[in-house]
């Protein structure tokens, strides 16, 4: 795992806990300080490592988070 997933995994960890939400895509390119292509390419890295479930990709808050944490 990147910084960069890492990060993104902290912040939709963090994010859910605090505000019983996910933050939206835009929520996260702004705290990311990247584009919405990073941010997917993140998502889709996380997903494809099994640290996220996200299945219906049109909105952030149908991702399922199945490790909150870097093994």
């Amino acid at each position: 795992m990147t910084d960069y997933q890492r990060k993104v995994l902290r912040i939709l960890y963090n994010y859910k806990s605090g505000r019983r939400r996910f933050p939206t895509v835009h929520e996260l390119t702004v705290k990311m300080g990247k584009y919405k292509p990073d941010v997917m390419a993140a998502l889709d890295a996380l997903e494809s490592a099994n640290y996220i479930q996200w299945d219906d990709k049109s909105d952030t808050a149908n991702i399922v988070i199945l490790e909150g944490w870097e093994r």
